[in-house]
């Protein structure tokens, strides 16, 4: 009998984990020489689709997603964001962690846990202030950065990816749309047990039943009146909620699947291909396709035209630090002339260093000098328009006071600024982190903007102005486009107010008071639950 080569053997498929193990690092979740570089290749190729058996934390985490998922829906996205909404971000990130935490190959850096504590720490703000605006900028910061944390966590490094665009893509959506296993786990957990292969049964039966009943029902309120004891019975309160409750339950399927799909891929790596360097390399390569004279030709007028708008139009642009207004022109005018127009060019700046980075063909990340000479100039030109744009605002805000439009778009202003400074310190020194740079920056402007309750300060601010002079007047309709956080400082202005208008600042009170009491959400939170405390009509 002739001996089989070994070389062209079969070799045997690597056997699903049993369900009280966790799955056991092999051979092709482990790093290979590749990985020494930087190179996450953890992937779990070529196994079947359904694994023949789930681990105990994976079957759990299979019935937990589908509540998460109608937490996040109700709580977060259908209603007002308050105590609820905490308490939902705290659950969902919790059971991120105890889930990877499971996985043997995963260990939690510093870095992690510093996410962690920030990604803990934004949802307080749901049930500190009303501020639509501030709370709703910090729900999408958790939507998107809970899937990116679990993401950074399961790879295994400890900084930030350089490539940090394609790491968001991976995240939020690549991740979360492979294999789709929520149910099947679920269906394996049930098959097992003959209690819960019953209950099953009865559930679908009632379900398949339901239409029938409805048609009977239906029959027998026509024959006899009394039936009607029945309607009433279902048109309780009671009722109606358990079927509001039911519904959002099935809409948040989609979202629990995308938890679980993002939770599962990213521990497990089952037949995903990972984010590699050698891919970010491959990409930026592949889009180095402009000779470098081309680009430096184009940028050439580009910078022309800003030097001669620059030189004619210095008096009308630095006015502002000044603190002269131009003539012609009011305060209102001259913040809001050319506004629109400056921060179309600072993204249209943006975009052509980005041209210039990704397009310019060279050998390896070495930048000539002219790309970094002429990314310079475009940045410092974005910085000078920016700059003059804040001292309009700023001469604004002076004269008229302040509003919530007015602090946002200054913020806004001010982060596009420590972007471009960033990017201008990018040009000079190339191993800055500039992902980094610019999503710690985010997150410090953000979290200081939400959590210093701007409402509050801006109302403070306009009434000191007032009552000093400075502002030529101040009425209690301005106090309208404020959230209650505005009124956290309510009894140490109250006189103020009432001498404005007495009448006026009655009506305004009660209608704010009646709106916040037809939502009862809206009462979830300390600026709500603390102005309804301390006026009543």
């Amino acid at each position: 009998m002739t001996e089989q080569n070994p070389d062209l053997r079969i070799p045997e498929p690597v056997p699903d984990p049993k369900p009280d193990e966790a799955p056991a690092p092999d051979a092709a979740a482990t790093p290979d020489p590749a990985a020494q570089s930087g190179e996450q290749t953890f992937v779990n190729a070529g196994l079947p689709r359904i694994p023949a058996h789930f681990t105990r934390s994976q079957k759990l985490l299979a019935f937990c997603c589908p509540l998460a998922g109608f937490g996040v829906l109700r709580y977060m996205i259908l209603h007002a964001l308050g105590l609820p909404a905490t308490l939902v971000c705290w659950g969902v990130l919790t059971l991120g962690i105890l889930f990877l935490k499971r996985t043997p190959r995963i260990r939690f850096t510093w870095s992690h846990r510093c996410m962690a504590a920030v990604l803990y720490l934004f949802p307080l703000l749901f049930c500190i202030s009303d501020n639509k605006t501030m709370t709703g900028l910090c729900a999408l910061y958790e939507l998107a950065g809970i899937p990116f944390f679990f993401y950074h966590v399961a790879s295994g490094e400890a900084a930030l990816p350089r490539c940090l665009p394609l790491a968001l893509y991976k995240a939020l959506l690549d991740y979360p749309g492979q294999n789709n296993l929520m149910f099947p786990a679920i269906r394996q957990c049930l098959q097992k047990r003959k209690l819960s292969r019953n209950a099953l049964y009865v559930l679908g039966g009632l379900l398949l039943g339901l239409p029938l009943s409805l048609l009977v029902y239906a029959m027998l309120l026509s024959v006899d009146q009394n039936m009607g004891v029945l309607t009433d019975w279902i048109r309780a309160d009671w009722y109606r909620n358990l079927m509001i409750y039911l519904v959002q339950l099935l809409l948040g399927l989609p979202i629990g699947m995308f938890l679980y799909n993002s939770l599962y891929n990213n521990a497990t790596r089952r037949n995903i291909r990972s984010l590699r360097q050698s891919d970010c390399t491959r990409i930026l390569e592949g889009m180095r396709i402009a000779p470098g004279m081309l680009l430096y030709a184009i940028m050439t007028p580009v910078c022309f035209v800003y030097a001669v708008y620059i030189g004619l139009q210095a008096s009308y642009l630095f006015s502002g630090f000044a603190g002269t207004l131009p003539k012609g022109f009011s305060y209102a005018s001259y913040a809001r002339s050319g506004f629109f127009e400056l921060c179309f060019l600072s993204v249209l700046n943006f975009l052509l260093i980005a041209l210039l980075f990704l397009a310019c063909r060279r050998q390896g990340d070495a930048r000539p000098l002219p790309l970094r000479i002429y990314s310079g100039i475009l940045c410092v030109i974005t910085l000078l328009l920016i700059a003059t744009s804040e001292s309009k605002m700023c001469l604004y805000i002076s004269e008229m006071g302040l509003t919530p439009k007015r602090v946002y778009t200054a913020w806004f202003m001010l982060f596009l600024a420590l972007v471009f400074l960033m990017l201008l310190l990018r040009q000079f020194r190339p191993r800055f982190h500039l992902a980094r740079g610019v999503l710690v920056t985010g997150t410090l402007m953000l979290g200081l903007l939400a959590f210093s309750l701007p409402d509050a300060w801006i109302a403070a601010y306009n009434l000191n102005a007032y009552k000093a002079g400075k502002l030529p007047q101040l009425h209690i309709s301005d106090f309208s486009d404020l959230s209650d956080d505005a009124y956290l400082l309510y009894p140490d202005y109250r006189q103020q107010l009432e001498e404005m208008s007495p009448s006026v600042y009655e009506i305004h009170l009660t209608r704010r008071w009646e709106k916040d009491a037809q939502d009862p959400f809206r009462q979830y939170n300390y600026a709500t639950w603390r102005f309804m405390k301390r006026y009543q009509p």
